[in-house]
């Protein structure tokens, strides 16, 4: 019985190479709200800096729903959070901003095997390569809006608090999702993670206007391995100062 539900999964995905599919992901994506002593608990173990924690705090608290958007065809993708005015503390601090990707830019081509994301975190323009995701595909299903989605497990995350959930549709064959989830023989949905959430709350499919993928190109190649050491690097330079 498994064996062929997974065949029927497959069959789905294959389909995906004789449609021409594309369209735009609306998600939504929010934090669950804490009670003071559950926020102090989950801070306490983050930091035990007074004055970071203090910074989180705040952040948790200002922790609006923040919009996002997957544009997709056939062969590639592209996702970004909604453009707001920065023009108040508040919106500055929200973290849900940070967890749904900031000002990052996430692009995926299926064709050219390319998966990075578009970041100047660091003050120079980088374009950072996305690790494949190793899923653990369930036959535990739910409905979102008008699809039927299955459960999947991302095993391969070194998340120790919740390894990240994404709930993907076979309805519509394409391997794409939000921020760097991706890699299932169906579109992602929902994400759930450690305390987060991302949810798709409108899809457009094959609009009447023609999708038009802007490939960010701007930027130096990065490899993860790259990145992890250059992030090592400036945490050891701080602890000097």
């Amino acid at each position: 019985m498994k064996n062929c539900f997974f065949t029927v999964l497959l069959l789905f995905a294959l389909n995906v190479f004789s449609q021409n599919i594309s369209g735009k992901v609306t998600y939504t994506i929010s934090m669950e709200a804490l009670n003071e002593k559950k926020l102090d608990s989950v801070i306490k173990t983050t930091s035990k800096n007074k004055k970071a924690n203090s910074f989180l705090k705040e952040m948790f608290k200002n922790a609006d729903d923040v919009k996002a958007y997957l544009t997709f065809t056939n062969k590639e993708s592209i996702y970004k959070i909604e453009d707001i005015l920065q023009n108040d503390s508040k919106s500055k601090l929200n973290l849900n901003r940070i967890l749904a990707g900031a000002n990052d830019i996430y692009y995926k081509n299926i064709e050219s095997e390319e998966n990075y994301r578009k970041s100047s975190t660091f003050g120079e323009l980088m374009l950072i390569e996305i690790e494949s995701k190793k899923w653990q595909i369930t036959q535990e299903s739910k409905t979102i809006g008008n699809y039927l989605c299955y459960k999947a497990i991302n095993i391969n995350s070194k998340n120790t608090k919740m390894k990240p959930i994404a709930w993907f549709t076979p309805l519509i064959p394409i391997s794409f999702g939000p921020k760097e989830f991706s890699g299932l023989p169906g579109l992602i949905l929902e994400i759930e993670m450690f305390n987060s959430k991302i949810v798709a709350t409108k899809i457009v499919l094959n609009p009447d206007e023609k999708i038009s993928i802007e490939k960010p190109n701007k930027g130096k190649r990065v490899s993860v391995k790259e990145y992890n050491n250059l992030i090592n690097r400036l945490g050891k330079n701080r602890k000097k100062f």
